[in-house]
Parts: structure tokens; sequence; C-alpha cells
């Protein structure tokens, strides 16, 4: 695996985080570069490698890569992308830190809350987040026509109606493939789930202003969905 790493020197805050992806697309952390962009002491960067090996959870996403440094190619502990979160969450913010070194207890917190996302933007083609943000912006329309059609059952005397939301939301997430979270997903899952989403939002929409009962309207969505399945060899 090491022999196809991707490596890349990521800015964050000023610091130089090593980062690298496998040909599996697993990225992949320095710990030493985010400890020293920390701020932590030597002893406390070794306190820190030692947790994550031994921890029950964390040494399940560390390994030892062969990595690029200012002293040449070196072997180095890193950390999936996945698991930096829980790892930086889990070093403690003590009273004593916060009053000997606020400057460090203030750049934890930056890193416990943008880290994650900063690095995986730098491995993530520009076009995927452009299609991830469209997605999110249809998102939005999806969801106030998901809003106004709860609002609808319930004034027709649906007890449950609030439940559409969840349905109707894993209803769009199947029809695109969509199996392990948004986030996950690939460009063609995204484009296809803009779609299906579109589609909700047509048929609640319309359906709504002819005044159609609110059940009828669910299998008017759930059956529209699959002839577009059809017609765009969804699930093949």
């Amino acid at each position: 695996m090491e022999n196809e790493l991707t490596v890349k020197t990521v800015d964050f805050m000023g610091d130089g985080l090593l980062a690298a992806k496998d040909s599996k697309g697993i990225i992949w952390v320095g710990v030493r570069q985010m400890c020293e962009g920390i701020g932590l002491s030597k002893d406390q960067m070794r306190n820190e490698r030692r947790k994550i090996q031994e921890d029950l959870v964390l040494s399940k996403g560390e390994s030892n890569l062969t990595l690029p440094t200012a002293g040449g190619n070196q072997e180095a502990l890193c950390l999936q992308l996945d698991y930096v979160p829980l790892w930086l969450a889990k070093i403690s913010i003590t009273p004593n830190m916060k009053e000997t070194n606020p400057e460090l207890v203030e750049k934890l917190v930056k890193y416990q809350l943008k880290a994650k996302d900063v690095l995986a933007a730098a491995f993530l083609p520009s076009y995927w987040q452009q299609t991830r943000q469209e997605a999110k912006n249809n998102r939005l329309l999806e969801t106030d026509a998901i809003k106004s059609f709860v609002a609808y059952a319930k004034s027709q005397g649906s007890q449950h109606a609030d439940r559409y939301y969840c349905s109707l939301t894993q209803l769009a997430n199947k029809a695109a493939g969509i199996s392990q979270g948004r986030d996950k997903a690939d460009i063609q899952q995204l484009n296809n789930l803009t779609l299906v989403e579109h589609i909700i939002s047509e048929v609640l929409q319309d359906s709504m202003q002819q005044g159609k009962p609110y059940k009828e309207i669910y299998l008017a969505c759930k059956a529209r969905i699959e002839q577009f399945k059809k017609i765009a060899y969804l699930g093949k």
C-alpha cells in the first residue's frame, strides 16, 4: 500500500499537516505533525502516540507508513482520517491547561472542530465538492416541500405525519443507491439523488395543489421514483 500513497502537505491554520491517500481511497494523517501543530510538548506527543496504539477503538485505525519528511523518507505513525475527530476529542482540556496555556487550548478546539474537513477537502476533486454543494442546495428545496407536505398531512388527520421526513429521505437515498450516508456518495450517486429529490419535490407540490389525499400523494412519489429508476436503469 505504501508504494501507492498520494502524499500531500495540507495547510491548516498555518501548520503543515502531512496526509496521504492510499489505493483504496483511505486518507491517513501523520500523528506527529498534528501534535506539533496543536502545540503539544514531546512528552505529551509520546503520550498521545501511546494512547492511540493502546486504545481499543483508535488502534483499529492506526498504521505505520513511510512518508517523506525533512529528513527523508521515514516511518511515521498515521491515523485514518475517520478516526481523527475521536482521537482529538479524547485529548482532555484540563483547568491547568486553560490557565497555563490558553493558546494551546484554543488551537486544540479548532483542530477538533475543523481539521477533518480541511484534510478531506485536500483529496476530494473540486467537481465532487461542487456536486456535493449542489446536492445540499437541492436538499433544502426538497426539505421545504416535505415540511409543507407534513403540515398538509396533519391537516387531513394524519397522526404520524412527521415520519414522512424519514420515509421520503430513505426513499430518495435508496433510489440513488446510497447506503452508507450522503457524505460517502460518489458523483453519480449525488447526481441521481438530485434528480430523485427534484421528482419528490415536484410530485408533493403538484399533488397538494390538486388537493389529493396525503396517502395517495406518498404513493405517487414512490410510483414516480420507480418509473425514474426503470428509465435510468438504476438498480441494475
